[in-house]
């Protein structure tokens, strides 16, 4: 699982424990540093670590988006625990097609405590178009 390369490594919250822990529980990140007021969390990609950093701010923090992209097997084993938590599961197909040519996405979204919502993404290969000889989709 990564941080989506747009986002914000530094994500600021209104109440950080309540975050950490639907995190902890649902998705087992790695904690590196914790601290009253902060939580450092490790995500993990076919060896590739990446890093969200959780400050906790005020409780006028606005609330946002965690955006995570996961590869197929960890979408595959995360999407039925997520789903019976209330998830909800949207897959590109003819009538709502990817953004990007060739490539199916899923997109899994679920709230979180403190009003933010989990959006995790993930290519299905099974539903990807096969690519012509100039990298375009036919």
């Amino acid at each position: 699982m990564q941080r989506l390369s747009l986002e914000p490594a530094a994500l600021h919250v209104a109440r950080l424990e309540p975050l950490l822990e639907w995190l902890q529980a649902h998705l087992a990140l790695p904690i590196l540093l914790r601290t009253p007021y902060s939580a450092y969390l490790e995500l993990h990609r076919e060896g590739h670590n990446s890093h969200v950093l959780l400050l906790e701010e005020h409780p006028e923090a606005p609330a946002s988006t965690l955006r995570l992209e996961a590869d197929n097997v960890e979408f595959e084993r995360l999407a039925p625990l997520l789903t019976h938590q209330g998830a909800r599961c949207v897959e590109a197909s003819c009538e709502h097609p990817s953004a990007s040519r060739g490539c199916a996405w899923r997109v899994l979204t679920i709230p979180l405590p403190g009003d933010w919502q989990l959006m995790l993404l993930a290519l299905d290969p099974r539903r990807c178009q096969p690519l012509g000889p100039h990298g375009l989709a036919p």
